[in-house]
């Protein structure tokens, strides 16, 4: 038997004797109280009817003398009763007056005494019986005697025993199947997500936890692996496909590097000026690549979430407005007019250099992707317990196919090859809105484009 079996075997067997103690163990404390109350109600019926037996001889020799008592208790003697009843006088040196009971008490009280009955005409010997007595002393000194047996009390005891024992030998093998069903059903579905578990480690990453759809632990948290897994499918998707991004972005700018240096190396430049020329352009080239990799490091470093340590409450509106005076002479270059409209103290937490890094990404977006005349708008307004930081403008917007796809690493519109950039300023604004717990948004200017980070207000407000 394999380790795994063992497992799960000693799992299963540990699981019905859980159940099966837990099972008895109810059963002992229902049976107990049940025994304890049939009992006591037994016994303090017992104990009234020899109580109130008892005082009506002893008002009976108060008030008649002790020759009607002698008489009462003979009486009582030859009744034929269902339950044999057993009474006694005693004068007080210890004669019996009347009745059928041979022992004395020593005293007044409670007592318990063994009895056997005179054996039978056959020889054989009676049961061993035991009485409950009650001994008042009288007016006349004497010593009254009134006790009943309690056979059928201590039979009712014997037979609540033995009907106690086989219920619960019962209940114990009702709770050892019923471990044994749970069990099994219960490995069965650890087993099933263990074996799925295990391919899953085996690098098929397209398999699933089983969900029954019972709503169960089980099912919660097959779940939660399988949107982890999901995920996780995603990302690793994500990655083969930036790196086949990247490896597509870096081989035009080092073919175009390789061929100029085959070209300086077949034909060497003739003046100093060429050479300056040609070195120029390479170191161009050399750069373009290093921004893309800076940029690549930059997004990485923002969705690890390192950058949570440095947030500062940052004046949101101040930002904006020292990005709006930087950016207004660079618009207005290029023939685009950049207006500002926001509401003053309204304060975010974050990391002030990677917000600067995002607002600056989307501004120069809106310079670059759209023509002259072009109004572009930073705005912040406070809806609710959020604050809402957009940049829009009414050039020719983005398609509501392409919105979702431009966030990604190196996805650019087919128009905008034409212009410089890698595909990366919007894929750095969604690490850094993810970074910051903000929902960015794409949505129409009517004409344009309107991109929005949504961010939650600090209560504090400077």
């Amino acid at each position: 038997m394999s380790t795994a079996s063992a497992n799960k075997s000693s799992s299963f067997f540990r699981l019905s004797l859980l159940l099966a103690g837990l099972f008895a163990l109810a059963s002992l404390l229902m049976a107990g109280a049940l025994y304890v109350s049939v009992t006591r109600n037994v016994r303090e019926r017992l104990h009234e009817d020899i109580r109130t037996d008892a005082l009506d001889l002893a008002s009976l020799a108060s008030h008649s003398g002790a020759s009607a008592l002698r008489s009462e208790i003979e009486q009582r003697v030859d009744l034929d009763t269902p339950l044999p009843r057993w009474y006694a006088l005693f004068a007080p040196n210890g004669q019996r007056l009347a009745g059928n009971l041979a022992w004395r008490p020593p005293g007044p009280g409670w007592w318990h005494r063994p009895f056997r009955a005179r054996p039978s005409p056959t020889g054989h010997l009676a049961p061993v019986h035991t009485l409950t007595l009650l001994a008042l002393g009288t007016a006349q000194g004497d010593l009254l005697v009134v006790g009943r047996d309690r056979t059928y009390i201590d039979e009712l005891e014997a037979s609540y025993g033995r009907a106690f024992a086989g219920v619960l030998l019962l209940t114990v093998g009702i709770a050892l199947a019923l471990g044994a069903l749970i069990g099994r059903r219960m490995l069965r579905r650890v087993s099933a997500m263990s074996d799925t578990a295990a391919a899953i480690s085996a690098g098929q990453l397209s398999r699933r936890m089983p969900v029954r759809g019972n709503g169960d632990e089980f099912d919660r948290i097959a779940q939660t692996v399988n949107e982890m897994l999901k995920r996780i499918e995603t990302l690793l998707g994500e990655m083969r496909r930036i790196g086949a991004d990247i490896a597509h972005d870096l081989r035009t700018p080092l073919t175009h590097l390789r061929r100029r240096l085959e070209s300086a190396r077949a034909h060497p430049p003739a003046t100093g000026i060429e050479l300056d020329t040609l070195l120029e352009d390479a170191l161009q080239e050399i750069d373009e690549l290093l921004l893309i990799f800076q940029a690549l490091l930059r997004i990485a470093r923002v969705e690890s979430g390192e950058a949570r340590a440095d947030f500062v409450a940052i004046d949101l509106g101040a930002l904006l407005t020292e990005l709006a005076d930087a950016y207004s002479p660079v618009a207005e270059a290029e023939g685009r007019h950049l207006d500002l409209s926001l509401q003053p103290n309204i304060v975010v937490l974050g990391d002030r250099e990677l917000l600067v890094q995002a607002f600056v990404n989307l501004i120069e977006n809106a310079i670059r992707h759209t023509s002259e005349g072009t109004r572009i708008q930073l705005k912040i307004h406070r809806v609710a317990q959020s604050v809402i930081a957009s940049v829009a403008d009414n050039g020719p917007g983005i398609p509501i196919a392409d919105r979702d796809d431009v966030l990604q690493p190196f996805r650019r519109l087919d128009r905008s090859r034409h212009t410089p950039g890698n595909g990366l300023g919007l894929a750095l604004v969604r690490a850094v809105a993810e970074l910051h717990d903000a929902e960015l948004t794409l949505t129409d200017n009517s004409p344009g484009l309107c991109v929005s980070l949504h961010f939650a207000l600090l209560d504090k407000q400077i």
